[in-house]
């Protein structure tokens, strides 16, 4: 489903007018893919001293926001005008994240057991005193509203399966947030209660050596599973017509398609063994680069792509100012679900796609 907006402002004068266009609904459905992975930085010979692993951490991101800027360049001819695009999906069906989330964790332990891995059970890990001091370092509350490198998003984890975000220096660019939506305040910390912020995931340089511990005590790789689900894109145009003696005038147009999908690279699993970095991975800091918070990282090598006939989406364009920070011209929309069965069929699919196809790098 896209739609398209459109503005005009007349520089140097108040006049503005602002225009809306009929939607334009194009559906996607579904297609079968193929989902394929490849080792972060590492190879399966990092596992080779047990096959068993712990599962300490599932987390399905829900990306709420995505954004398209166009600024104003430099110098004395440049357009000072800027135009923003937002497509967010605000209002999200907890029930529902959950059931995915609960869907990804059964079939990651389906999948690890079939690729001749002994899953220790969660009662096992909750009783070691070292997971308790992991919790009390980093966990976050279930369905938590934060950010990453594309916009706003919410962290659902399984019942039962207390989620905690990775060690900042091994997730790099990724995990420093942007909101388009306001799910973060000023300096990146989320708006949920005892939610992180990009102060206290850079604070816990910790967390890979108490990880490191809790494998060595259960004579297991820990592992965390990270699944990013996409919203779509959304774009924007300006152009500036030089009017001379009069107005010069900007024509702005701002479009959003929302589609579902599942991330490359940021959906992957980490595992730290027994034997491992007992400090933290080094990632590149200048761009966004795949995770590797662990000594064994795999990672979806190709984006998916679900459909995109169950959204609906509405839109305005406005104007910035005095009570409308932000760019000069301004499309805002936003997507709900329609049907959603069907999201969560496409979900499912894209998430178990990816843990098979994960997984089995890792297979003796």
């Amino acid at each position: 489903m896209s739609l398209r907006l459109t503005s005009r402002s007349l520089l140097r004068q108040a006049m503005v007018s602002l225009t809306l266009l009929a939607a334009t609904a194009t559906a996607t459905m579904a297609q079968a893919q193929t989902a394929t992975a490849a080792f972060t930085d590492s190879t399966a010979a990092g596992l080779a001293g047990t096959r068993r692993v712990a599962i300490t951490s599932v987390i399905v991101s829900f990306q709420a926001s995505v954004a398209g800027t166009k600024a104003g360049g430099s110098g004395m001819l440049a357009d000072k005008s800027s135009a923003q695009t937002v497509l967010a999906m605000t209002d999200m069906d907890p029930v529902l994240q959950e059931a995915i989330a609960e869907q990804a964790y059964a079939k990651l332990k389906t999948d690890l057991t079939a690729a001749g891995f002994e899953v220790v059970p969660e009662d096992e890990v909750r009783a070691s005193p070292v997971y308790g001091q992991i919790l009390k370092l980093a966990a976050i509350p279930n369905h938590t509203q934060y950010g990453n490198a594309l916009g706003d998003a919410m962290l659902v984890s399984p019942d039962g399966l207390t989620p905690y975000l990775a060690y900042a220096a091994e997730t790099g660019q990724w995990q420093a947030p942007k909101s388009y939506i306001g799910w973060t305040r000023a300096g990146g910390a989320s708006i949920t209660p005892g939610g992180p912020s990009m102060v206290t995931t850079g604070r816990i340089w910790t967390l890979p050596n108490l990880e490191v511990q809790l494998a060595k005590s259960l004579n297991a790789h820990l592992v965390k599973a990270y699944y990013v689900v996409t919203l779509g894109e959304a774009t924007v145009t300006k152009k500036r017509t030089l009017g001379g003696t009069h107005a010069d005038v900007v024509d702005g147009r701002g479009t959003a398609s929302a589609q579902v999908g599942l991330l490359a690279d940021q959906t992957h699993i980490a595992f730290r063994a027994p034997n491992g970095n007992a400090k933290w991975q080094k990632i590149p800091m200048m761009k966004v680069a795949p995770a590797k918070d662990g000594d064994v990282v795999v990672r979806l090598a190709g984006a998916l792509e679900g459909g995109s006939d169950y959204f609906d989406i509405s839109g305005y364009s406005s104007h910035g100012g005095l009570f409308n920070p932000g760019a000069d011209l301004q499309f805002k929309f936003n997507a709900t679900v329609t049907d959603p069965a069907a999201y969560r069929k496409d979900v499912d699919a894209m998430i178990g796609a990816a843990s098979e196809s994960m997984t089995a790098l890792l297979r003796p």
